[in-house]
């Protein structure tokens, strides 16, 4: 009995020392997103630390992207302070993703601001990311984080200052709104990269489920026009089958909510990126309206869909990796993708999506 005890109470104060050292880690991140329309982000962190030599690290290997597609090429105007006053830092000369920051005693957290361009290398795609109305926001874009961390153990509290009247979609908890401000909960470094965000002066939210027999279901859109978001009756009714197919292939749901982000504009760079809670899509300005245009895109809400199963709650074992530096191991990337792309049409096709078009 004595050593069952000695045993609880060590388990007990190691897990209470693990919540301290997850809350000390928690990082305040605060995005500025009113220059969007020129594709400029502003980002300033609070990151906790302790004195010495420390180094922090922009993502580099991106969840979805299979490859080192952090694009820290568009990462300017770094800057290190504390106390109000700058710090110096170096670029690491061999990895080009970490940053040296030697932090004086007495410190005990590091201000760093930073602006992101968006011209191109979003969402693993090419081109910008931003319009005069719309933006997508990735979270592994605006981050530092302690090198060497695990994700999951880096706790970050995010907020954003949308342009003035924009609305938003994402699957992160919302804290609090105030005008243009959104507070987020505090989440993992994981969850956020996990979490991508949307915006626009045309937005627009289709309910698919309400939640009460299970996780909630919803399309959040953001467009160029008005027009752009006329979404048939036709195609809420196949998304509102696609996921009860899914429920019917898979048998059980592992989120709590979800979100298909659909961004349509010819500004942006088309895309599509699987989350866990969430798909990340950009298509043109005209697919939900234009027969030919939503043919050709028909496949993309399904597939992203599919990889919440595969791929994200259930993935190749070298792609499961502990930070967003460590290499991540493609070789099984044909379950990854070429199953969901077998079992996206599949649901696809069941639901009948591709023959339908146009505005009703």
């Amino acid at each position: 009995m004595k050593q069952f005890i000695t045993l609880l109470l060590t388990v007990l104060i190691l897990a209470a020392l693990s919540k301290t050292n997850s809350s000390a880690q928690t990082i305040k991140l605060n995005v500025d997103l009113t220059d969007a329309q020129r594709n400029i982000f502003h980002e300033r962190l609070i990151i906790p630390v302790k004195p010495g030599l420390r180094t922090f690290v922009f993502p580099k290997w991106i969840p979805g992207n299979h490859r080192p597609s952090g694009p820290i090429t568009n990462l300017v105007g770094i800057k290190f302070s504390a106390g109000g006053s700058d710090m110096a830092w170096e670029r690491d000369p061999l990895d080009m993703y970490a940053f040296h920051v030697n932090v004086p005693t007495g410190v005990q957290q590091v201000e760093a601001s930073m602006d992101t361009t968006t011209f191109s290398d979003s969402a693993g795609s090419t081109g910008a990311a931003t319009s005069s109305n719309v933006l997508d926001l990735n979270w592994n874009q605006v981050v530092l984080y302690p090198q060497g961390s695990n994700s999951d153990d880096v706790q970050f509290a995010a907020s954003v200052h949308l342009p003035t009247g924009w609305k938003f979609g994402t699957a992160l908890p919302v804290a609090q709104t105030s005008g243009d401000t959104v507070d987020f909960s505090p989440v993992s470094l994981t969850t956020l990269v996990d979490s991508p965000l949307i915006a626009g002066s045309h937005y627009r939210r289709v309910e698919l489920t309400d939640g009460h027999d299970g996780p909630s279901h919803v399309i959040d859109m953001v467009s160029e026009s008005e027009y752009g978001l006329a979404i048939s009756d036709a195609d809420v009714t196949a998304y509102r089958a696609l996921v009860g197919e899914t429920g019917a292939l898979f048998g059980a749901r592992h989120y709590t909510q979800y979100h298909f982000l659909y961004t349509l504009s010819d500004e942006v760079a088309s895309h599509g990126l699987e989350h866990h809670q969430s798909s990340d899509n950009a298509t043109g300005e005209h697919t939900l309206t234009d027969p030919g245009l939503h043919m050709l895109d028909a496949d993309l809400l399904p597939h992203e869909f599919v990889h919440s199963w595969n791929g994200k709650y259930r993935r190749p074992a070298g792609l499961a990796t502990h930070n967003y530096q460590e290499p991540m191991v493609g070789d099984l990337l044909w379950v990854y993708e070429g199953l969901t792309d077998y079992l996206g049409n599949g649901v696809g096709g069941a639901i009948g999506l591709t023959f339908t078009g146009g505005v009703s």
